[in-house]
């Protein structure tokens, strides 16, 4: 493997368009993860309720078990006869091979890590400071806004910039939620997907370049945004 391949692996249409699906789920997950999973970093943090222990546990899934495991659990949720999945279909969501289906998956599977680092961070603020300002009149929603936030907000962003990186390595649950997606009128893969199905077609040399070019374009997109959350 050489410069060529890598320089053959950019310039493969397919290729490039798995990325950008790749990205976009990516950044999908993300996004879901700092929504959904701060509040319940706080709410973990900061409270003590019964069955906190089954809550803790459950976040901790995607690390103790094969992500296979975690997509079958999400089709069985999601199906057409399971769960939320009547519901969905009645209003015309499908979670299967679809760009929801496949951050909503790759969410889950991802977010602990999100969740935990800002777990850990909101720990270390001294609760006083909270109750400090909701002696002085703030509201719960301005006191995390104006008090939390500021101190955290970094830590979020490096738990956001590690659900993301988790997201682009996902294979697991993909297999099962989104072997492909329906993206700009073509079905196309997501990268982790593409590279294990040309591994089953191609060279080994062949699928090396592709590997690295991915390994390439996601470094270089940790440096970017490490370099800007360092000068913000």
């Amino acid at each position: 493997m050489g410069v060529k391949d890598i320089n053959s692996a950019l310039t493969t249409g397919s290729f490039i368009a798995s990325v950008e699906v790749t990205f976009i789920i990516a950044t999908g997950a993300a996004i879901l993860s700092v929504l959904v999973g701060t509040p319940f970093a706080y709410l973990l943090a900061r409270s003590n309720f019964k069955f906190k222990e089954v809550i803790d546990a459950i976040i901790d899934i995607p690390i103790m078990v094969p992500h296979i495991l975690v997509g079958i659990m999400i089709v069985l949720a999601f199906s057409s006869q399971y769960g939320l999945g009547p519901f969905l279909h009645r209003i015309g969501i499908n979670m299967f091979q679809t760009l929801i289906g496949a951050i909503v998956a790759v969410t889950y599977l991802s977010a602990t890590y999100s969740i935990r680092v800002t777990e850990s961070a909101i720990k270390m603020i001294d609760p006083d400071v909270e109750l400090t300002a909701r002696t002085l009149g703030s509201t719960p929603g301005f006191t995390f806004t104006h008090v939390i936030m500021p101190r955290i907000w970094k830590t979020i962003a490096n738990g956001a910039i590690l659900t993301w990186a988790r997201a682009v390595a996902e294979v697991g649950a993909l297999l099962v939620v989104a072997y492909y997606v329906f993206f700009n009128g073509n079905y196309v893969y997501p990268a982790s997907i593409y590279i294990y199905v040309g591994y089953e077609g191609l060279t080994f040399a062949g699928i090396a370049g592709y590997s690295a070019a991915l390994l390439l374009i996601v470094l270089a997109t940790f440096i970017i945004y490490r370099l800007v959350l360092t000068h913000i």
